[in-house]
């Protein structure tokens, strides 16, 4: 059995719609976040330094461990202790099934 302490939760970012009604006219892609999954969330890599064009930003990296499920996701949105870390594209999705989870890497 694995155990996870968890500290936040992710969501895939999901597209729906599109293709044609039945009068054949475009329907809109909308895309939205799934339920949240609990999840352990590790900092890689945090930069406050980031500035463009005057603007102030956060460089930032997680690793991200859920319990050994399908997960398939281009873009996710991070929480960790109650607080959203933002939204990010996912850079790797590895099956650990060894140990039992999934690390996603953001």
């Amino acid at each position: 059995m694995n155990i996870i302490l968890f500290n936040g939760t992710i969501q895939a970012k999901v597209n729906s719609g599109g293709g044609l009604d039945e009068n054949g006219n475009p329907i809109r892609l909308s895309d939205a976040f799934n339920e949240p999954i609990s999840c352990r969330v590790v900092t890689n890599k945090k930069n406050n330094l980031g500035k463009q064009n005057g603007n102030s930003f956060i460089i930032a990296s997680y690793e991200v461990l859920i319990e050994l499920q399908p997960f398939d996701a281009g873009v996710v949105r991070l929480t960790q202790h109650g607080r959203e870390l933002g939204i990010f594209p996912v850079i790797c999705i590895e099956r650990l099934e060894e140990v039992g989870v999934v690390k996603i890497t953001v």
